[in-house]
């Protein structure tokens, strides 16, 4: 394995464990993310959470299936770097772009719908309750886009490893 491949194959796992870390980070944001409703004489106020909005839930279940890929291929990665073999041709690397692919798709639409979901939700409540709830949300669903550019750039090193 040459040095420019065995760089490639480490920046590719570094870039696997950097998605995960992103990933986990949104999970814990929006999982914690919680917001007490607006009544001050009731002494068990209702509180919403993600599970209030089925966006959100796309959201959460978006980010869980790409930390648990990212959790199944990063041993992978790691043991190719460990043995230095070069990246097989054919239908094996050719499979694992294409998940890749799929995946960051799936990572990239669960951001983009928890995004569009908090930007409607927040142009009527300018000065609401609800503003630091949806700007947690924005968090999490920007760090969910971190880990879909650190997909895409795995995807274009394993693309470009093929030629």
């Amino acid at each position: 394995m040459a040095v420019s491949d065995r760089a490639l194959s480490a920046a590719s796992l570094l870039l696997r464990v950097l998605t995960l870390l992103l990933l986990i980070a949104s999970i814990a944001i929006i999982v914690t993310n919680k917001v007490y409703g607006p009544f001050t004489d009731v002494v068990d106020p209702p509180n919403y959470t993600f599970r209030d909005f089925y966006t959100y839930r796309y959201v959460l279940s978006a980010a869980v299936i790409g930390s648990a890929y990212t959790l199944l291929v990063l041993p992978f990665a790691a043991i190719h770097i460990a043995q230095g073999r070069k990246i097989a041709r054919g239908r094996g690397i050719a499979l694992l772009i294409f998940a890749d692919v799929v995946f960051a798709l799936l990572i990239a639409t669960g951001a983009a719908a928890g995004l569009g979901l908090t930007v409607e939700l927040q142009h009527p409540l300018q000065f609401s309750i609800f503003k630091n709830f949806l700007n947690l949300v924005d968090v999490s669903c920007g760090l969910m886009l971190g880990a879909t550019i650190c997909m895409v750039i795995m995807i274009m090193i394993s693309v470009h490893s093929l030629t």
